[in-house]
């Protein structure tokens, strides 16, 4: 299985915008959203491309507080995954997540909060995250920005790979 991830947009997607995922997400079976959403029509423009799932970020307004989970997990064939925007310092950030699945454990946990991308298996757990949609770098770089960045996650029974931090063009 092939799942896009993406996290950290605002706004509705641009047409170019739009062109670069569907090349990104070409194939993928799954959207998986990381928060912060920003807007609820972007959900409707993701499952344009495939059926999409959100979880809402630091930033959302409360229309989307109200129709998005702050996490949810699946059963995704052999493994579970958890979706997340995750919260607080980078230092503490993977401790943090685990937590959160504490009472529901899962093998994979994607996340967005510190747009750091990544994919790496830490004990039992595979953290990935893509990056930021919207260029922001990670904590410490704030004020500059980078290329939106996406990621794409492959699941081939119980083995977890991924490319986080692919620039979209």
């Amino acid at each position: 299985m092939v799942l896009g991830i993406l996290a950290d947009t605002q706004i509705p997607f641009t047409p170019c915008q739009m062109m670069a995922l569907k090349k990104a997400f070409k194939g993928v079976q799954l959207i998986l959203h990381a928060g912060p959403l920003g807007n609820l029509k972007i959900l409707d423009q993701l499952s344009n491309i495939a059926p999409t799932q959100a979880v809402c970020g630091n930033a959302e307004n409360s229309i989307i507080r109200s129709e998005l989970f702050i996490r949810q997990s699946w059963t995704l064939g052999k493994v579970k995954l958890g979706l997340i925007h995750g919260y607080g310092k980078p230092q503490n950030l993977k401790s943090w997540l685990i937590k959160q699945f504490e009472n529901n454990p899962v093998q994979i946990i994607v996340y967005g909060r510190n747009f750091e991308p990544t994919a790496k298996q830490l004990g039992s757990i595979y953290f990935f995250s893509p990056g930021s949609f919207l260029g922001n770098l990670p904590e410490g770089q704030h004020g500059r920005r980078g290329p939106s960045r996406v990621g794409l996650l492959f699941i081939h029974g119980t083995k977890v790979d991924g490319i986080p931090g692919i620039v979209l063009s």
